[in-house]
């Protein structure tokens, strides 16, 4: 079953498909970013910018893998 997120990044609204992310990744500053699967895009999300969407991806990483990025 699909998990499916709307976000906006650099001023345009994606909805993507978590599962078919290949890796998520957690900068020095706490952001968590990932690639889109053409790889064209890196998409990084700001806990203050945007507590929702940062919350969701922590949430959804924690339930599918059992792993917590930190925060």
């Amino acid at each position: 079953m699909a998990f499916w997120i709307k976000l906006t990044f650099d001023r345009a609204l994606y909805i993507i498909d978590l599962d078919r992310i290949a890796a998520f990744y957690q900068t020095s500053t706490g952001r968590v970013a990932f690639s889109l699967s053409d790889e064209s895009i890196t998409i990084v999300v700001n806990q203050q910018k945007d507590p929702d969407t940062y919350r969701m991806i922590l949430n959804y990483i924690e339930q599918t893998t059992g792993h917590r990025l930190e925060e």
